[in-house]
């Protein structure tokens, strides 16, 4: 798929404009406001194809695509780090009521389940390992192998650039299979 050089550029503006608002306004770090700026970015070139121009501008279109698509990231990230609990003074009352039917046990181990025991997780995986190439096959083993970045770096004898572009795409790559990293 070509894209007209018009669309391209306005997606790279309303994205880069977006992300640095949204870092800015909601304090977050500058992986996630690289994260959000990916993100906006692939929606912005998935939905090339509904551009009409007769139906607006692509300043208001690409606006308006990248406005949603950070409020969703917004609330997804503040829904990841909220942590339910049980209202403890009912039952130090012994009143009985909605708290008292909490089994706070399963909810605390439901925080802690392993996601790749999800099977859409796990399908969308084993999908995603299929289609990856060996170079990004060999960057996720050496990844897993070392447990982060900057040591599997050093390890992959690689430059830094050439080792975080090739990072970058094997995010997207995990990405176009519905895989994203954890907030």
């Amino acid at each position: 798929m070509t894209f007209d050089p018009r669309y391209v550029s306005a997606a790279l503006a309303a994205a880069k404009t977006r992300s640095w608002q949204a870092g800015a306004c909601a304090r977050l770090s500058r992986a996630d406001r690289d994260d959000l700026h990916q993100e906006l970015l692939l929606d912005l070139l998935e939905r090339a194809e509904r551009y009409d121009a007769s139906r607006g501008s692509l300043g208001t279109f690409t606006g308006l695509v990248t406005k949603h698509r950070v409020c969703d990231f917004i609330n997804a990230r503040s829904k990841d780090r909220i942590v339910p609990y049980a209202d403890t003074t009912r039952r130090a009352a012994n009143d009985p009521g909605p708290a008292d039917d909490l089994d706070v046990d399963a909810l605390a181990s439901d925080l802690d389940r392993d996601l790749f025991t999800d099977g859409d997780t796990l399908h969308d995986l084993e999908v995603a390992l299929a289609h990856m190439g060996d170079e990004q096959a060999a960057l996720l083993a050496l990844i897993e192998t070392h447990g982060d970045l900057p040591s599997a770096c050093t390890a992959s004898g690689l430059s830094t650039a050439t080792f975080y572009r090739r990072v970058a795409d094997l995010r997207m790559h995990l990405r176009m299979f519905g895989l994203r990293p954890a907030a």
